[in-house]
């Protein structure tokens, strides 16, 4: 399971589920590079692995392909890609204006195809690439206030799996990880203005508990791994087994 002499790039691997990501590559032993746009977090970020060479970051828009490549001009090669960076704006799809769409069908899913258009290539260049992309459980469980969240995770997967009968036959495994309900800083202040929804949910997870981000970081970082070696194409739902069903009936 070890990633010692690979080197992974996490976009929007300054917080949240993206910053447990990285932690979780470089425990294995991952060189890693996060990307990430927000300059207190990645203040943040710089101070948290001051000492650490084989940990840096990156300031790029996911949604600026030429932002990208100027990243990528700088990385002596590359094996693990993980496109991590999204966004979501909760509200009704009736009431859902025009600019919070874009900015959520740019991110999460323009953002991630071209960052897999750009980075691919160093992949190609070195054998086991991996490519493990942040997707969401709301792509299969249909969710109150994120239709359009869930129409660009949908998509997500299915660009799994079209690129990994693309680029299979090139030797790189393409995956992906599905969040169920996870406390990041994100969630923490929707969860705190309607706690009774976190009730809710944990009743209706099998395990009877919220996700972390760590839950998912080291799933990602199995799929990186030699592990993975024959596993392609698919989305892991790390939920708790809500997409398993449920009790209630």
């Amino acid at each position: 399971m070890s990633l010692e002499g690979r080197t992974a790039l996490v976009t929007g691997g300054t917080r949240g589920i993206g910053l447990a990501i990285t932690r979780a590559l470089r425990r294995d032993g991952a060189r890693v590079i996060a990307i990430g746009k927000a300059k207190d977090q990645i203040e943040a970020f710089r101070r948290e692995f001051a000492e650490d060479p084989l940990t840096s970051v990156e300031m790029a828009d996911v949604r600026d392909t030429d932002a990208l490549k100027a990243v990528r001009d700088r990385l002596p090669g590359l094996d693990i890609l993980v496109p991590n960076a999204g966004v979501n704006t909760r509200v009704q799809a009736l009431e859902l204006e025009d600019e919070a769409l874009w900015e959520m069908i740019h991110t999460n899913l323009y953002g991630v195809f071209v960052t897999c258009q750009v980075f691919g290539p160093l992949l190609f260049a070195r054998p086991g690439g991996r490519v493990v992309v942040t997707s969401s459980l709301s792509a299969i469980h249909g969710m109150n206030l994120r239709a359009a969240y869930a129409a660009t995770k949908a998509g997500v997967s299915g660009l799994v799996r079209g690129l990994a009968v693309e680029w299979g036959p090139k030797g790189v495994i393409v995956n992906a990880v599905g969040p169920g309900i996870i406390k990041t800083p994100l969630t923490m202040a929707y969860m705190e203005q309607f706690p009774e929804r976190v009730t809710a949910t944990i009743e209706h997870t099998p395990l009877r508990r919220l996700g972390t981000p760590e839950d998912v970081a080291d799933v990602v970082a199995f799929l990186a791994s030699d592990g993975a070696r024959f596993i392609t194409g698919q989305t892991i739902y790390v939920d708790g087994g809500i997409s398993a069903g449920s009790s209630w009936w």
